[in-house]
C-alpha cells in the first residue's frame, strides 16, 4: 500500500507531456485501417469547422439544425432528430439552445396543437449567411486536398455509407 502511495504521488508529481511532444508510438498497422483513418479525419475537420465558426459560436449540430429549419420553415423537432439521426432529447437541447440565442422561435402549430413548428428569426438568418460563408470557406480547405475527380469519388464513396 505504501509503495502504491508513493509511486501515486510521483505520478502526479510529474508534468503531463505537452501538446508539442510527440511520443514515438507504435501502430502495428493501425494507420492501416480506414476506421482509423476516418476518425482521425474528421478529428482534423472538426478543429477546422470549429475555429471557422468559433466567432459565431455555433457548432456543427447547431449549424445543421439552423440550416435544416430555415430550409424547411415549420419543421418538427421530431423530424429534425430523425433526419440527423439524434435522439429527441439531444435534438431539444440544440433547439432550446438556438432559441435562447435568439436565432429561431417556436410556435404552436394551427392544425395540431401538441406539435411545435420551427422557424428562424431575422437574426439567424444573418448568423446563418454568415454561417454559409464561413462553411464555404471550410468546404473550399477540405476540397483543396483532393483533385476534382478524387473528391467526386470521395464524396460518393462517402454517401454510400449513409444510403
Amino acid at each position: 500500500m505504501l509503495m502504491e502511495q508513493t509511486s501515486t504521488r510521483r505520478e502526479r508529481k510529474s508534468a503531463p507531456p505537452t501538446t508539442s511532444e510527440k511520443p514515438a508510438l507504435r501502430h502495428n498497422k493501425l494507420v492501416d485501417n480506414v476506421g482509423y483513418q476516418l476518425r482521425t479525419a474528421y478529428v482534423g475537420i472538426r478543429r477546422h469547422f470549429e475555429t471557422a465558426m468559433e466567432k459565431l459560436d455555433l457548432t456543427q449540430k447547431q449549424t445543421g439544425v439552423l440550416w435544416l429549419i430555415e430550409a424547411n420553415p415549420a419543421v418538427s423537432q421530431i423530424a429534425l432528430a430523425n433526419e440527423l439521426g439524434m435522439d429527441r432529447a439531444s435534438m431539444m437541447a440544440i433547439v432550446d439552445r438556438l432559441e435562447e440565442r435568439g436565432l429561431i422561435v417556436r410556435k404552436r402549430s394551427t392544425e395540431d396543437g401538441r406539435r411545435q413548428e420551427l422557424y428562424v428569426t431575422a437574426k439567424g438568418r444573418k448568423v446563418l449567411t454568415q454561417a454559409k460563408a464561413a462553411i464555404h470557406e471550410h468546404e473550399k480547405w477540405i476540397s483543396s486536398k483532393f483533385t476534382k475527380s478524387e473528391l467526386i469519388a470521395f464524396v460518393d464513396g462517402l454517401k454510400r455509407f449513409a444510403r
